[in-house]
Order: C-alpha cells, then sequence, then structure tokens
C-alpha cells in the first residue's frame, strides 16, 4: 500500500488544504469494479463497484476464490493464467483476443473487460483486476454486424439488379426488330378484305399484346419509364381485357371467375402499366388456384379512391413469405417464376400514387389470398368537379 500512501503524502505536502482519502474511499471511486487478489487466488480487497456489478456483498466476497466471479466452465484454465501471471507479472489485458465472462451471485452471466496489473506490497504479490461490464457495448457491436450484414445484402441486391438492367437492356435491343416486324405482319393481316370482324377483334388484341411487351421489355426490365402523358381510363375495362386473355386457362382448370364493379374505375393513368398490374395479380391467382377455384375481381370506389381487390380460395401463401413476396427476385414458384412480378406490380402502383397490400391464410377449408390495390380517384371532367390528381411521375 506505500505507493498509494506515497502518492498522499505528496499531494499534501503540495496542497496543504486537501485531507487524503482512504485506500478504500480511493477504490470506491473507481468508476469499474476494482478486484485485489493475493497469491493464493484469494479476493482480499473489493470496492463498492463489484458489489453492485456481482450483486455479492463484500464480506460474501473476501477470502473467497476469485474463480467464483467466473463462470465454472473457466475455473480450470482460470486457475493456470492466474499461476502464470503471478509468475511473470505486467500491466495488461486479460484474455486479449478471448471473449470473457462474468458470473453473478444469481449465476447469471455477463460480459466483461478486464484489465491486470501487479500490486507489490511488503506482504507479497497482489493483482489488482479492474473489471468492466460491456454489455452494452457487445449490444452495440451486435447492431452494427446486423446493419453491416443488411448494408452488404442491400450492396448484393442491388449489383445483382444494376447486372438485369444491363441484361435487359441487351434483350431489349435484340428484340425490338422482332416485334416490329410481328406487329407490321399483323398489321398486313387485319388489312385482308377477307378477314372476319371476330378474326379482326382478336388480331387487334394481338396486336395490344404485342406492343405492351414491347413495353415491358424497354420499361419493367429495364427499370425505367418512358416520359408519356397519363390518359383518362375505366378500370373495369382494363381488367376485363385481361380477363379475356386468361379464358382458355380458366375454362382448362374450371375455374370460376366473378366480376363485382360498383363502378367502372374511371381514373387518370397509364393503361399499359395498370393492364401490367392486374395481368400479374390475375396470373398469379390462376397459378395458385386448382381445378374448380374461385376468382373475384372486385372494384369499389371510397375515400377519393378506388379499390381494386384480386382474391382467390386457393391454398394461401405462408406467413414467412408474406413480407417477401414483393422482394424483387423472390417466388415461392420455383424454377416457373422470375420473382419480378409482384415488385413491378407495387413500384408501378406507388409510381401512381397508390398502395398495394396483401392478406393471406393457409387454414385448411379457409384457405386463400387477397390483393387489394388502392388508387387515386379521378372523377368525370364532365360534371365539372374538381381537377383530378395526377398520378406521380417518375424520373427519366
Amino acid at each position: 500500500m506505500k505507493p498509494f500512501r506515497r502518492l498522499a503524502k505528496y499531494i499534501t505536502s503540495q496542497h496543504p488544504e486537501w485531507a487524503p482519502p482512504d485506500f478504500r474511499d480511493l477504490l470506491d471511486s473507481a468508476p469499474d469494479a476494482m478486484v485485489i487478489v493475493n497469491s493464493d487466488g484469494k479476493i482480499v480487497v473489493v470496492n463498492s463497484q463489484t458489489e453492485i456489478l456481482f450483486g455479492y456483498g463484500r464480506q460474501e466476497l473476501l477470502g473467497q476464490p476469485v474463480e467464483m466471479l467466473i463462470p465454472a466452465r473457466f475455473n480450470p484454465q482460470h486457475a493456470k493464467h492466474r499461476a502464470a501471471f503471478f509468475s511473470e507479472p505486467r500491466v495488461r489485458p486479460m484474455g486479449a483476443g478471448l471473449e470473457l465472462f462474468g458470473r453473478r451471485k444469481d449465476g447469471s452471466e455477463f460480459p466483461v473487460e478486464i484489465s491486470l496489473s501487479p500490486l507489490r506490497t511488503p506482504q507479497g504479490l497482489f493483482v489488482t483486476g479492474a473489471v468492466r461490464d460491456i454489455s452494452e457495448r457487445k449490444k452495440a457491436e451486435e447492431q452494427i454486424n446486423k446493419l453491416n450484414a443488411e448494408l452488404a445484402e442491400a450492396v448484393r441486391r442491388s449489383q445483382k439488379l444494376a447486372a438485369t438492367g444491363r441484361l435487359a437492356a441487351t434483350i431489349a435491343h435484340e428484340i425490338k426488330n422482332s416485334l416490329d416486324t410481328l406487329l407490321n405482319l399483323l398489321y398486313l393481316i387485319e388489312l385482308k378484305p377477307d378477314v372476319e370482324p371476330e378474326m379482326k377483334e382478336m388480331i387487334g388484341q394481338a396486336r395490344e399484346e404485342v406492343a405492351r411487351i414491347g413495353h415491358i421489355t424497354r420499361n419493367t426490365l429495364a427499370l425505367q419509364r418512358e416520359t408519356a402523358f397519363p390518359v383518362s381510363l375505366s378500370l373495369s375495362e382494363i381488367i376485363d381485357g385481361v380477363c379475356r386473355l386468361f379464358e382458355s386457362a380458366l375454362a382448362q382448370k374450371r375455374i370460376r371467375l366473378e366480376r363485382q364493379y360498383e363502378t367502372s374505375g374511371q381514373m387518370i393513368g397509364f393503361p399499359g402499366e395498370l393492364r401490367q398490374v392486374f395481368t400479374n395479380l390475375i396470373g398469379n391467382a390462376v397459378d395458385a388456384l386448382g381445378e374448380g377455384g374461385h376468382l373475384t375481381v372486385t372494384i369499389a370506389g371510397a375515400d377519393r379512391a378506388f379499390n381494386v381487390c384480386v382474391a382467390d380460395d386457393g391454398p394461401g401463401i405462408a406467413f414467412e413469405n408474406l413480407e417477401k413476396i414483393f422482394e424483387p427476385f423472390f417466388t415461392t414458384k420455383g424454377e416457373k417464376g422470375t420473382g419480378v412480378g409482384l415488385w413491378v406490380t407495387r413500384s408501378i402502383v406507388e409510381d401512381l400514387g397508390g398502395r398495394i397490400e396483401v392478406t393471406s391464410s393457409t387454414r385448411p377449408g379457409r384457405s386463400g389470398t387477397s390483393f387489394t390495390v388502392t388508387l387515386p380517384w379521378a372523377q368525370s371532367r364532365a360534371n365539372g368537379d374538381e381537377q383530378p390528381r395526377l398520378p406521380k411521375a417518375s424520373a427519366g
């Protein structure tokens, strides 16, 4: 204890008005738990922080082996480390590079950081250990590691998207000429005088679908949209047109389609993009349904918006997948799915100032999935009401 006494004597000589504190008062003022151990590994001095940190009273610790403050699984190694320190005492951190833990009176463990320093006295060599609880630091490190992992995943996905964009641009360039040729051929067939009206209608639908493929190639896969002006459109007409595309699949699987239109859904938007939205949703429902399933499409107007619901009584979506279905490249269809349909669908809906929500159940007898698309409501300008709210235009 002489070093402390000499320090106190020096300070007193320089500042006579200062009364030296007791040695234990100095220890109690330390912010860390301070434990002094003799060469036998017995605790001889502790401060108040030690009592607070470990939950023991001072008298419960004095004279006890220091291993009582360490998890039992570390006791054999600790005895060897303690003997090694006394044979070569020096100031150093304990267990450098290792995870250290303390054990409280109630048996609970917590991560610690320990600094060791030798204390030479006339009574022999002692070791002073400063113990710091680093639980909060560990939590912060875990949170940082988690954020870093999420950032790395975001970067990976961003790189994957960028690669997909470059590939899509190549695809769009390669198929553009073929699409133009196909459109020209359809146009020439439509001009033939012996083409029946019903066939002309089918050719017109085919031309629309070819044009839509071109639109998807340029805009969806290339992750951008051409600059274009929104137009007045009818949601019911768009949905009816989409349903006609699935007539064969619906008939083959004997799926019962029910359309409930409370309104025609007159609004301002991009017809091609909305056809893409409902083609994805209805197509997914048809894929999910087995023979004899039931598919319902409803349009309702409320709160100056249209709600379009596409609901099926298929097997439903597992709960753990509900939060993932809108992520790029996630699919529950295996090799048959691309994992971009719902991601693109949500992007289009949000660009139009709307939102898309999903509910699903896998309970036997009550299974099914429902997607609800909410889109800005636009009144007809003929009735003199306020101007409709235009959808948000995306950059580019």
